[in-house]
C-alpha cells in the first residue's frame, strides 16, 4: 500500500535494527529488510552449506521471511527477527556483489 503524501517511512534492518542510512546496503523483501552486515552473519551461520533436502519439510520447519517458504531447520537461520533460507541468502549475496561492482569506479 503506498504511503500517504508527507509520511516518511523509516527503514530498519529486521536483523540488527540499524537504520538504512547506518549501513552500506539494505536488501528489501516483502515487509522485511536485511542489511549487508546481517547478510554476512547469515552466511557465517549457514556455512557449510549443503544441498536442499528434497521432499516436504517436517512439521517443525521454519519459514523464511523473504520467500515465505517452509524450510528444514538446517536450511535456514535467524538473525534478529529475520529468518533466512539458503536460497534467499544466495540471492542476497548476488545482489550485494552486483551493488558492490556497480559502486566501484571504472578503470
Amino acid at each position: 500500500m503506498p504511503q500517504p503524501s508527507g509520511v516518511i517511512r523509516i527503514v530498519r534492518c529486521n536483523g540488527c535494527g540499524r537504520l538504512k542510512d547506518e549501513v552500506t546496503y539494505m536488501i528489501a523483501g516483502t515487509h522485511v529488510y536485511m542489511c549487508d552486515h546481517c547478510v554476512a552473519q547469515v552466511a557465517r551461520q549457514l556455512t557449510p552449506r549443503r544441498p536442499l533436502t528434497p521432499g516436504r519439510p517436517p512439521v517443525d520447519a521454519v519459514r523464511c521471511r523473504f520467500c515465505r517458504q517452509l524450510r528444514w531447520k538446517d536450511e535456514a537461520t535467524s538473525v534478529g527477527s529475520a529468518t533466512v533460507c539458503v536460497d534467499c541468502l544466495g540471492v542476497m549475496e548476488g545482489v550485494l556483489a552486483e551493488a558492490e561492482q556497480a559502486s566501484r569506479p571504472a578503470t
